[in-house]
């Protein structure tokens, strides 16, 4: 029997909001920028996104677009993260 208090939420890291990133514990940051950065991404020929390159340059990047928009959700920074 299933409760309509514990609805079914699609738990992806798109779905988060900035102020649920920016309380979550930072090294567990790295992780869910790799994910929405990389989210809809086709590697091919050997491509891939450096992990050391995320942890230092999208993590900020996705910190300072949240400090500015709290409610923000993150699948919807990763085309201003990729810039």
């Amino acid at each position: 029997m299933t409760s309509p208090a514990f609805a079914v939420e699609e738990t992806t890291p798109q779905n988060m909001t900035c102020q649920e990133f920016m309380d979550m514990n930072p090294k567990s940051m790295t992780p869910v920028a790799f994910w929405v950065v990389n989210r809809n991404t086709d590697f091919s020929g050997g491509d891939y996104v450096d992990w050391h390159e995320v942890e230092t340059v999208s993590v900020p990047k996705m910190l300072q677009e949240c400090h500015k928009n709290p409610a923000a959700k993150l699948g919807d920074l990763s085309a201003v993260i990729k810039k």
